[in-house]
């Protein structure tokens, strides 16, 4: 009873530290897939230096001006350059590249179109998006005076396509009539002369309030130097960035003020995180490296794969150190469960020994009346898997009420320590109480190998009596 009482502890334990702590993680992956979808494609250099990009610099279609993927989707002509207005194309310009059917390639409509015949087959939806930079400078209105706070920022354009992104808009009251609603699971953002913004949640604890106005300010060249271009801004809501190295300092914008600001100036990203591309979302859970492998192909089988960079979340340039961070601490935390297991289950093993030493001469009967070694051992083999399953299950049931009622334990700790137990900003509001099916597939096979293990050392000492010995000592 006593190494069944343990080892069931010790359940409970694992359980609930591993399950917490897979909850945590699953949490800040979500975030950091939130913001960003968990597969991008992104150009490549083939694609910047090719004809089809280079041209618009030199086309009065293109206002001379290099044109983001989603202009270039919604183009009417994919090459815009004509000989008849232009400047003659230099000698070292980039060769046009040529389709299979003898057309000219547009790496952006085949893509689009690849997509679009995959999109239903493969369950996923899609959308370009653009990160640009700018200086934000804000009012802040506390106490009856009135400051500026100024901050270089990332803007990330807003993704109506995005499914998950509702889920990071802090609640802004009912009070507030100047604030972005949550519409059919999809951000919607208030009309008025001002671009409505959404700053990160760590401006609101810096007494920015919903309403407070600003500009963003970028530099565009004229035909003599550059100038300063401002754009009203006025906050319409706040986010939570989770874990984002960059998080804090990333606005979510509406995607016409990205597009000024790359077709007026030369942007930059976070991280070299690219700065236009195509976010793609799972619709389904899947599995994210099958889905890139099935875009892969079929962009290559495009004869466009040159031109396209497809990543997962997990090599992006901002998350990949999290997340390598995230997988060594899951395996050191299984490692130590483990090691606690096994020590725990090392009771099994004196309590046995203890229990042959008592029974020596009932063993040595069984043995005398023909009993084999392997029967011997089998009854304590059963007996230490026995123990074992059962602390499973006393420890599974333990672990399961505590996460359910993980919330009220929580409090009761911040109450006895003054303070929360648990930073919200790491942790969220409250910690996960799911009970992991990983832990528990875990738990219920190694305690019972581990238990098996225990009980075969007192298996051997029983084999090893000899009755003659015991009966004649007796």
């Amino acid at each position: 009873m006593i190494s069944v009482i343990v080892i069931s502890l010790v359940v409970w334990l694992v359980l609930v530290f591993l399950s917490v702590t897979s909850g945590i993680e699953k949490n800040w992956l979500t975030k950091l897939t939130t913001l960003h979808a968990p597969l991008r494609i992104s150009p490549t250099e083939a694609y910047y230096h090719s004809y089809y990009y280079q041209i618009d610099s030199i086309s009065s279609q293109s206002n001379y001006t290099p044109k983001t993927i989603a202009e270039k989707a919604s183009s009417l002509s994919s090459d815009p350059y004509s000989a008849e207005t232009d400047i003659e194309i230099p000698s070292y310009w980039p060769e046009k590249k040529i389709n299979t059917e003898g057309r000219f390639l547009d790496p952006v409509k085949e893509a689009v179109k690849q997509l679009d015949l995959l999109k239903n087959k493969s369950k996923f939806i899609y959308q370009d998006y653009e990160i640009a930079g700018a200086l934000l400078k804000l009012e802040v209105e506390h106490e009856g005076r009135t400051s500026f706070l100024s901050q270089m920022s990332y803007l990330l354009s807003l993704s109506d396509q995005n499914p998950h992104l509702a889920d990071l808009l802090l609640p802004p009251g009912d009070e507030i009539p100047y604030a972005a609603r949550i519409v059919e699971g999809k951000i919607l953002l208030p009309a008025g002369s001002d671009t409505p913004i959404l700053l990160s949640k760590n401006y609101k604890d810096s007494k920015v309030q919903i309403g407070a106005r600003g500009t963003l300010s970028y530099s565009a060249p004229t035909a003599a130097t550059s100038q300063e271009q401002r754009i009203p801004v006025r906050v319409a809501g706040f986010y939570d960035p989770g874990l984002l190295s960059f998080g804090n300092r990333c606005l979510i914008v509406p995607s016409e003020v990205t597009h000024a600001i790359h077709a007026s100036s030369q942007t930059f990203s976070p991280d070299g995180t690219p700065t236009n591309g195509i976010f793609i979302w799972p619709q389904e859970d899947q599995s994210i490296d099958e889905l890139k492998l099935v875009i892969a192909n079929q962009l290559k089988n495009a004869g466009i794969d040159e031109y396209w960079q497809i990543a997962s979340f997990d090599e992006f340039e901002f998350s990949k150190d999290l997340l390598n961070q995230f997988r060594s601490d899951r395996t050191l935390f299984t490692l130590i469960a483990g090691i606690i297991l096994f020590v725990a289950c090392c009771n099994i093993i004196s309590l046995l020994i203890l229990l042959v030493n008592d029974k020596k001469k009932e063993i040595a009967i069984l043995q005398s009346m023909g009993a084999s070694g392997t029967s011997i051992a089998l009854i304590f083999a059963v007996c230490g898997v026995s123990m074992g399953l059962l602390s499973c299950a006393a420890g599974s049931a333990l672990a399961l009420t505590t996460l359910t009622h993980l919330d009220f334990i929580v409090a009761l700790l911040s109450s006895m320590q003054g303070h929360s137990a648990f930073n919200p900003t790491f942790f969220g509001q409250h910690l996960p109480n799911s009970l992991s099916a990983d832990a528990l597939r875990f738990v219920l096979i190694a305690t019972p190998i581990l238990s098996l293990l225990a009980g075969l050392i007192p298996a051997v000492q029983a084999i090893r009596i000899r009755p003659s010995v015991v009966l004649r000592s007796e």
